[in-house]
């Protein structure tokens, strides 16, 4: 049994807290937030200061605040001597996703980063045909994400919309489907980026939609990807065109097999789940992995690359959009 105390009672924190009641390895035993609830059952800090001056029981302390603040909690709370659970994404560069990683390592201690996604059955199933070779060459990747965020939506969280502390759509609302490539291939590299800003330009500090290039091991990828639909979220899903096969899952949390047809690979339709939530699922694995002393399929050095790729996204969206305005410029004045 490890003990988790979580940093930030919002929304997210909320979630990680049923997540730990779930989890038969783990127990919550505080949170540390300026405005606790009068009904808290467990112990409560209104400080970090005072959670880390104060606290002799904490195994992990789960990261739950803004994501631009993500670095400087994770490393107090490591310099304190606990391991750290940071919900993505683990930070806005790389620049300080390695910093956290380098103290973590000097003061032997853990760091995992909440990618929830990768303990979805239909996940693991693909990830098994790729690893066993099953697919043979693999030609491309699509992913489709039609999703609505709206003014609502950031009047709620008065940190979202901010570039500094949110850091924009790739790392708040989609960098799962990111990691989910980091997960399935050795290799993924952003190639080429735009970016548009159709409905927030007065509510977000960066674009709420885009398009991005890829390569994936040896695969041709493409991401297509949006907050501005209409009313609601219609639409997540990835489709992978093979050699031997293709396949195509789906759902905001990638727990449904949408078809499936392959070569010698008999796909069961009980592949898909109503399982939503796999955050259970992720406190167990990490508080097995300190108890066992085994490596985890969240560790923190899996977040590398995710942060690199949509950095590079988002740079290359930019310089895009450069070009393009000088280019108006140019013929404006020809």
């Amino acid at each position: 049994m490890k003990n988790f105390s979580i940093l930030g009672y919002g929304h997210i924190g909320r979630v990680h807290q049923q997540a730990i009641e779930e989890a038969e390895n783990a127990q919550l035993i505080s949170v540390i937030d300026f405005n606790l609830p009068e009904d808290l059952s467990i112990k409560g800090y209104s400080t970090l200061e005072s959670f880390l001056n104060e606290d002799q029981e904490t195994d992990v302390v789960v990261i739950a605040t803004p994501n631009g603040m993500h670095r400087e909690h994770a490393i107090r709370c490591l310099k304190a001597g606990k391991n750290v659970l940071i919900e993505k994404p683990i930070a806005l560069t790389v620049e300080d996703t390695n910093e956290i990683l380098k103290v973590a390592e000097e003061k032997k201690l853990r760091v995992f980063t909440s990618m929830q996604l990768r303990f979805s059955p239909v996940v693991q199933y693909i990830k098994n045909l790729l690893d066993n070779n099953s697919l043979g060459k693999v030609f491309m990747v699509n992913i489709n994400c039609y999703w609505n965020r709206n003014k609502n939506y950031y009047k709620l969280r008065e940190w979202h919309g901010n570039q500094e502390m949110d850091g924009g759509v790739l790392f708040t609302q989609f960098s799962h489907f990111v990691d989910i490539m980091n997960f399935w291939f050795n290799e993924v590299v952003c190639t080429n980026a735009k970016s548009f800003n159709f409905t927030h330009q007065e509510i977000t500090e960066f674009d709420d939609s885009g398009c991005v290039d890829f390569i994936a091991d040896d695969a041709i990828g493409h991401m297509i990807y949006t907050t501005s639909v209409f009313n609601k979220n219609f639409e997540s899903n990835i489709t992978i065109i093979a050699e031997k096969g293709t396949i195509k899952i789906g759902d905001q949390y990638l727990n449904q097999m949408i078809y499936s047809d392959l070569k010698n690979v008999c796909c069961s339709n009980t592949i898909s789940t109503d399982q939503k939530n796999f955050h259970p699922n992720a406190i167990a694995e990490i508080s097995d992995a300190l108890m066992r002393h085994h490596d985890s399929l969240l560790d923190g050095k899996y977040a590398v690359n995710l942060v690199q790729f949509i950095t590079d996204a988002n740079q290359l969206a930019t310089q895009n959009k450069q070009e393009i305005k000088t280019e108006d410029y140019e013929i404006s004045h020809s």
